[in-house]
C-alpha cells in the first residue's frame, strides 16, 4: 500500500485475508473468471503440442494473479485508499479513523495535493545548516 493518507473513510486499518475475501464485490469475482478465462485461452491457443496441460497451467497462474490482485484492492477498500462506500454501509468506520483530509473528486480533474504526511517525510528543519 502506497505510504501516504488514506483519501477514504478507513474501515480496517490491518484487515486480514478473511476479512477480504469475505467482502468481494460482483466485480470482484467477474474479475477473477475473466482473468483465469482468458489465460486459459491464451494457454489453448499458444500451446500447441499439448494444449490442455498448458491450458490448465495457464489456468492456474491466472487464477493466483487474480487472487492477489483482488486482495490488494478489498485490502485497499478497507484501508481507504480506495472507494469504498459500500463497505462503510455495511461494516462502518473504523473507531479511531479520521474523517478523509482531501474529499473524494472527479478523477478526470486531479489536482496536485501532496499526499505525503509530515509523519512519513518530515519537514526540513533549516535552522541547524
Amino acid at each position: 500500500m502506497p505510504f501516504s493518507d488514506p483519501n477514504f473513510t478507513v474501515i480496517n486499518p490491518d484487515p486480514t485475508v478473511d476479512d477480504c475475501l469475505k467482502s468481494m464485490r460482483l466485480r470482484d469475482y467477474l474479475m477473477v473468471g475473466g482473468i483465469t478465462a482468458g489465460s486459459w485461452a491464451y494457454g489453448y491457443i499458444g500451446g500447441k503440442p499439448v494444449r490442455t496441460s498448458t491450458a490448465g497451467t495457464a489456468a492456474a497462474l491466472g487464477l493466483t494473479f487474480a487472487s492477489f490482485l483482488i486482495l490488494q484492492d478489498t485490502r485497499g477498500r478497507f484501508m481507504g485508499y480506495n472507494e469504498n462506500a459500500r463497505e462503510v454501509k455495511k461494516y462502518g468506520a473504523h473507531p479511531t479513523a479520521q474523517p478523509p483530509k482531501y474529499p473524494p473528486q472527479d478523477m478526470r480533474f486531479p489536482t496536485a495535493t501532496g499526499h505525503v504526511s509530515d509523519t512519513v517525510r518530515p519537514p526540513l528543519d533549516w535552522k541547524n545548516h
